[in-house]
């Protein structure tokens, strides 16, 4: 008997916490049912910090620039990971976005208008940086320990 099991780089490269609020509806599904769910989106990650992990190194390495350039170089790395994100999809997901509401520090989207809160289905990380992938193919892109450094798109 041949046992075939699919290997992905999003699972060796990236840091993976499913249902990462331990939430009871959520919890319902198991690990492979999350994985579809959370689709591709993982391996467009992967990628895009892949492409970019030099930039990411380089601002990992320990030195004295200022909090403010430490700042600006992973927003700088923030944007082309979402511009790589946007080209492995083949659309530009972050830079049709329309969404307003940001992602609690626990990466909950709350409703307005009576729209039911959304919980992440998954949080992928690379070094400083996080994918939040939520129902609707909603993606929320972040620096970690910043919330209000964020890019929202929509992978369908």
């Amino acid at each position: 008997m041949n046992t075939l099991f699919t290997v992905r780089t999003s699972d060796f490269v990236l840091d993976k916490v499913l249902n990462p609020l331990k939430d009871k509806d959520i919890g319902k599904y198991t690990p492979d049912q999350l994985n579809e769910w959370c689709g591709i989106i993982p391996d467009f990650f992967s990628k895009s910090v892949l492409d970019n992990v030099v930039e990411i190194n380089e601002v990992e390495k320990p030195n004295k620039s200022t909090d403010l350039k430490k700042d600006y170089l992973q927003n700088s790395v923030l944007s082309k990971v979402a511009d790589k994100m946007d080209q492995a999809y083949g659309y530009p997901a972050f830079g049709n976005s329309v969404m307003t509401n940001k992602p609690s520090d626990f990466g909950i989207i709350f409703g307005t208008d009576g729209e039911p809160d959304l919980k992440p289905l998954g949080k992928f990380s690379f070094k400083f940086l996080e994918v939040l992938v939520y129902e609707y193919g909603l993606v929320a892109l972040r620096i970690i320990g910043k919330p209000n450094d964020v890019k929202f798109g929509r992978f369908d």
